[in-house]
């Protein structure tokens, strides 16, 4: 099915408050999970270096936004986290505005005010503490659909904490909001029920996205110009950022070495393969029919690995959200929601999982260090099975 593999956090959201609305309990479960306002601190990094992170501003003159309203240039916001000295406070999770939008959601399906909370989800990184010295490898993180750079903040900060520089994309217009400098913010504007040729020209903007960013860190004046190892160049992107991923490593060799978190593809990376070292991380069934065909026709290193009771959503940091969000109360008597929603397995548990299997993917492909974690299955995380192995 085409709409498989391509559920954003937001159509998700949507989901659960009507499944909520239908069941006629939402507004007095809503008020009792509003009593209660937990924070939560994002799973320690676990790697040895103390981890900064800052928000850049870049724009693409050369190239007009393909998806603005008005005619004009690209302009990108780029989350980056990066070993650090360990000074300043502690960094916010995303921004107001996207806090914000998210508890809208609520308002928009009748549920009473939305309250924010993302603003009580607290980051591991420091927010623009100065980057260590040395020249660090880079990593790109492309997005899913209608969601934002933010949404995987507990892997970028893994990476990072073990030595790489992590430059998360929102893809505008596409991501589910985007704060400017200027105090402007813009919307996701991608239909809801896209095409498959819609989905593949939408994968062709990102992937330009991508090599514009890459561009700008390589010679713009940005805190890491002399901090990049530019040799050294990896991307992975959840969802549709997976596929970004692919074709990224298609159209530019710079990218060596890549993941997809539970993306099907839907470009030429399914038919052609993608020319380096790429890993899929699936979870729940892994039976997408562009995976069987990228299986097929990938002829570089390549392993597919699967979190059989996963969901699509496991690489990112919404399964770590229950109580913070107020949902595990809101639905206590909705067992089955909560589970489309958050999954059944351990939020901690399979963040560390995934930071696991990336720092292993990278460490191996840019850093030439062994990592046999790739190789077989684990019984560090027997819940992670692999599928397929080639090279």
């Amino acid at each position: 099915m085409l709409r498989t593999r391509v559920t954003t956090l937001l159509t998700a959201a949507f989901v659960l408050l009507t499944a909520l609305l239908f069941t006629g309990t939402a507004t007095a479960a809503a008020a009792a999970a509003a009593a209660a306002k937990p924070t939560l601190d994002l799973p320690a990094t676990g790697g040895p270096f103390p981890v900064g992170t800052t928000a850049l501003h870049l724009v693409d003159r050369a190239r007009v936004d393909p998806w603005a309203p008005t005619p004009g240039p690209r302009e990108l916001m780029v989350q980056v986290w990066y070993p650090a000295v360990p000074v300043g406070k502690r960094a916010e999770y995303g921004d107001p505005a996207v806090s914000q939008h998210f508890a809208d959601l609520v308002t928009a399906v009748g549920m009473g005010q939305g309250e924010p909370f993302l603003h009580r989800v607290h980051p591991t990184s420091r927010n623009a503490a100065p980057v260590l010295p040395g020249r660090w490898p880079l990593i790109l993180q492309s997005h899913g659909r209608g969601t934002v750079r933010a949404a995987t903040t507990s892997i970028a900060e893994g990476l990072a904490a073990r030595g790489y520089i992590v430059a998360a994309v929102d893809h505008t217009y596409d991501a589910a909001v985007t704060t400017f400098p200027d105090g402007r913010t813009v919307k996701a504007n991608r239909t809801q029920e896209p095409t498959e040729p819609e989905l593949a020209a939408e994968v062709r903007v990102r992937v330009a996205d991508l090599r514009f960013v890459l561009d700008q860190l390589s010679g713009a004046a940005t805190p890491f110009r002399h901090r990049l190892d530019l040799g050294r160049v990896g991307v992975f992107g959840h969802s549709i950022g997976g596929d970004t991923a692919a074709e990224a490593m298609r159209a530019d060799r710079r990218f060596r070495v890549g993941a997809n978190l539970d993306g099907a593809f839907w470009g030429e990376a399914q038919r052609q393969g993608v020319p380096g070292p790429f890993a899929l991380f699936s979870a729940g069934p892994a039976d997408h029919p562009s995976w069987a065909n990228w299986r097929t026709n990938q002829k570089a290193w390549g392993r597919q690995f699967n979190l059989g009771e996963g969901i699509h959503s496991s690489a990112t940091d919404l399964v770590l959200f229950p109580e913070v969000s107020g949902l595990k109360e809101l639905l206590k008597d909705h067992p089955e929601v909560y589970k489309q929603i958050f999954g059944s397995l351990d939020g901690v548990r399979t963040t560390q999982l995934y930071r696991a299997y990336l720092t292993a993917l990278f460490d191996r492909h840019l850093l030439g260090r062994p990592s046999p974690l790739l190789d077989r299955d684990s019984e560090r995380w027997p819940e992670q099975k692999l599928l397929f192995s080639v090279g």
